[in-house]
């Protein structure tokens, strides 16, 4: 059972100083730097193999750092209780026969422990946190069974009975349609006063612009952290994406993610 660190009052959710990452030899992370404060919605975007998602283990604890340092609450990495990882849905195995209140209630196994039951309390912070994205009359239903934003609001509620406030998503918005990305929008809103502390990975340079305080630019090195206005530009982002950028005569942005490397 992990017991949870103590939180340092006056220690931002995640510093990271000069993180390195390789794979085989092969860099996935070059000195990357930034800071994160209590409370900010964080797009982090780059092309595939970008290092966005070994950012995201590293921050869940998942991964360890070649060199540098990475600090959650004022503590090194470990796999913290208040931090909630949700990967791509492609990474998950949705065909596992599991119902959607089993599903929130893996949120409560490093709380409870992997050989105890849950108990009565776990179950009502269970439901609770279903009644919180609107998904309390799926909770018997198969995981397999709903839609792709159905799914995503269950991994959401699956942080939230952890009582996570770092939530990490990766790739969240794929594949869903516009009103399933605003019903995911208006729930981090809600959870906002928590506060919540949230780092989105996504493709889309237009939500990361419209919908985010800060936005991590990020090729394997930091290429630009900061206000949307200030971080999403042409400069930066030929930078990180090279020709893979298009930008239309009405400001919107698209990346070509069907013709970037992966790693």
């Amino acid at each position: 059972m992990t017991l949870p660190q103590q939180h340092d009052a006056q220690a931002p959710p995640i510093r990271a100083d000069r993180l390195w990452v390789r794979y085989d030899g092969n860099l996935a992370l070059e000195a990357v730097s930034f800071t994160v404060a209590a409370g900010e919605r964080v797009a982090v975007v780059g092309p595939n193999g970008a290092g966005k998602t070994t950012l995201f283990k590293l921050i869940a604890g998942i991964l360890q750092p070649a060199a540098g340092s990475l600090e959650i609450h004022g503590h090194g990495p470990g796999r913290h209780v208040c931090v909630g990882y949700v990967p791509q849905r492609a990474m998950i195995n949705l065909d596992f026969p599991v119902s959607v209140a089993e599903v929130v209630m893996l949120g409560r196994i490093r709380e409870i422990g992997l050989l105890r039951w849950p108990r009565r309390a776990d179950w009502s912070r269970v439901d609770a946190a279903l009644t919180r994205v609107g998904m309390q009359n799926y909770r018997a239903r198969s995981i397999g069974t709903l839609s792709s934003g159905q799914q995503q609001r269950v991994f959401l509620a699956q942080t939230v009975a952890q009582q996570a406030d770092i939530v990490l998503l990766d790739e969240p918005l794929t594949g869903l349609d516009l009103p399933s990305q605003e019903i995911i929008f208006e729930i981090l809103d809600e959870l906002r006063s928590q506060p919540l502390t949230v780092l989105v990975a996504t493709h889309d340079l237009n939500l990361a612009s419209t919908h985010f305080d800060k936005v991590l630019l990020l090729n394997r090195r930091l290429i630009a952290y900061g206000e949307p206005r200030t971080t999403i530009t042409s400069e930066n982002l030929l930078e990180a994406y090279g020709g893979h950028l298009h930008i239309f005569a009405d400001g919107r942005l698209l990346v070509d993610t069907h013709h970037e490397g992966r790693q």
